[in-house]
This record gives C-alpha cells, structure tokens and sequence, in this order.
C-alpha cells in the first residue's frame, strides 16, 4: 500500500490504515507535508512580520532587566529568526518524531509490542499528519493579513489559546495554550488508535502506552506555564 492509499484509509478507517501501515510502514508523503509546511508558516511569518515590533514584544513578555532585552533585542534579527525558521525548525521536527519512535519502540520491547524502529517511525509521522491541516488556516491567514504586526499563536486559530483563552503574549500559560488546540487532540486519538490496531490489547493499556509521553509532558509544562 502506499502513502496516497493510506491517506484516503485515514479519513474513512483510521485503524484499517494503521494496519495496513504494519505491513508497509511507508511515511514519505507524510513527513515530506510536515516539513515543507513547518518551513513553510515559519518562513513566511518571519519574513513579513515587523521585526522592530516583534523584538519589542518578546523581549517586554521575557520580563528581564533593561540591559538583557537589549541583549535579546539584538539577536531578534530577521536572518536569525528565518535561519532558524528553514534550517531549526524542521530539524528539531524530526528529532521529535525520532525521540518519539524510539520511546514506542523501548516501551514496545517491554511490553510485547514488538515493532523496529521504522514500523514506529513511520507510524509517528501519520500519527502527526493532522497538522497538515493545521497548516492550511495559517497559511490563509498569513496571505489574507493586512498588518505586519501579527502574534504567533495568531497562526494557530485551532488552539485552545485562539479558540478560548485569548492570553496574550508574555502572560501565564500564553505558550502552553498556543502549543495545544484541536489538532493535538486529533493525533492524540490517531496515537491512541494506531496503538490499538498494532497491539490488540486492552483500551487502558493502549491508552497508557499512547500518550504517557504526551500527558507528562505537558503536564509538566502545566507546572510552570501559569505561574
């Protein structure tokens, strides 16, 4: 099977997808969609917006002495931020899913749900495609934007930020409630799926075993993003 076919399974039958996905981890068109549009929002974001304000507003929102913003201040540069942007971004995007496939595969050897480590990584990048949707209102709002002075989690219209909150920059959980939204829930449920359909076993286990990493990891963040 390959990549076009397991996207259609994907909106009709997630679990036939991610068992067809057992037999053929095949993860190209996936990881290919999630790096062209992380370059893609990133790049564009930083090459239109103000620097002069958006400098202002991250070092006001660090809260640090006079003399450290205007050391922050003179490394928010436009050429650092698309440097960043087009070479960090994807990189960093890659070192997650790798970090992550290898946690399936260690917890998966324990627990007698044995994959390599190629079944896990392909299966992190489907589990992660729904932010290929994600991209789609960004991108919009980026070509559609009259001003140049845009936040960041502006791009984010499905997060819990976006959608509920409406924090602004620099206040508690301002970076937490941007990073977390609708399309985490759905990949979220694509883990908890993809797990089922591989180990057949129990919905706590697959539970437990999906999203153990997810849960700590922002529940850790929880603890310091309100203070």
């Amino acid at each position: 099977m390959n990549n076009l076919q397991v996207v259609s399974l994907l909106f009709t039958s997630p679990t036939k997808a991610f068992a067809e996905l057992k037999q053929r981890p095949v993860f190209a068109l996936p990881m290919c969609l999630l790096l062209i549009g992380t370059v893609a929002v990133t790049g564009w974001y930083y090459s239109t917006v103000d620097i002069t304000w958006f400098a202002e507003q991250m070092t006001g929102a660090a809260k640090l002495p006079p003399a450290q913003q205007q050391q922050m201040a003179a490394v928010i540069t436009r050429p650092v931020l698309l440097w960043s942007s087009v070479v960090v971004a994807p990189i960093v995007l890659v070192i997650i899913v790798s970090i992550g496939a290898l946690y399936f595969m260690l917890a998966g050897s324990l627990t007698r749900v044995r994959y390599s480590y190629k079944h896990w990584f392909a299966f992190n990048w489907w589990a992660a495609s729904p932010q290929i949707i994600g991209y789609v209102p960004s991108l919009l709002i980026l070509a559609l934007s009259r001003t140049t002075q845009m936040f960041p989690s502006s791009l984010q219209p499905l997060s819990l930020n976006e959608l509920v909150f409406h924090r602004a920059m620099g206040t508690p959980g301002y970076n937490l409630l941007s990073a977390v939204g609708l399309v985490q829930v759905v990949s979220a449920w694509l883990t908890y799926t993809g797990v089922r359909a591989w180990s057949g076993r129990s919905v706590l286990f697959c539970l437990v075993f999906a999203l153990l990493p997810t849960v700590l990891i922002y529940g850790v963040w929880s603890l310091f993003a309100f203070r």
